[in-house]
């Protein structure tokens, strides 16, 4: 992703507290990171640590502000991931990169849904729960969904072009094969937000 980037590229993760943003904003100093933080901290601003908080759904960015977003592991925990995908897309440049990483089932065409929310914020499970780590909350982050196929195709309604996933092997970057792997697409250059 760094290495093919131009260093003066805008770059938004959907992280802050972790190794990885750490390295990246090493490395492009146009990088903004954010959490989805739960002690009243207003959208698009940081708390008493310094961590901007950011709700994937509902972003204070302004249209067209980044030339690569990067979200690893979040989106399974969104219970409207279509309206984070849609949101990504607003915040991309033309001609811009969405890299991914979610748990998606090589051999399901279609998404599980783990579990949903309602307007009360009341959970109801349709499978026992799947709990995820979370580096801001001991107890864990709820899985929503365990992703199938489809979630290229949920890219692709969102305005997305060139939807995929990539797996790698290099030993010699950690890359071990198997099921790791990233899902990348793009906003096609003259693509407005209707998508046409």
């Amino acid at each position: 992703m760094l290495s093919a980037s131009d260093p003066d590229e805008t770059i938004y993760l959907t992280e802050a507290v972790t190794p990885l943003f750490q390295v990246v904003a090493s490395m492009r100093k146009q990088t903004i990171g954010s959490e989805y933080l739960r002690d009243e901290t207003a959208r698009g601003t940081m708390n008493a640590a310094g961590v901007r908080h950011e709700d994937v759904t509902y972003l204070s960015f302004p249209d067209e502000a980044f030339n690569v977003i990067g979200t690893f592991d979040v989106l399974e925990h969104v219970p409207n991931y279509r309206q984070a995908l849609a949101e990504f897309f607003r915040c991309l440049r033309p001609g811009g990169t969405l890299i991914i990483t979610v748990p998606v089932s090589l051999w399901s065409p279609n998404t599980i849904t783990r579990a949903t929310i309602d307007v009360l914020g009341n959970i109801t499970h349709l499978l026992s729960p799947e709990i995820h780590g979370d580096p801001l909350d001991q107890a864990g982050a709820l899985c929503f969904y365990n992703f199938g196929w489809d979630f290229v195709g949920a890219l692709t309604e969102a305005g997305f072009e060139d939807a995929g996933l990539s797996m790698f092997w290099n030993p010699r970057s950690g890359y071990l094969g198997g099921y790791q792997y990233i899902i990348t697409s793009r906003r096609e250059s003259g693509k407005d937000l209707r998508g046409t």
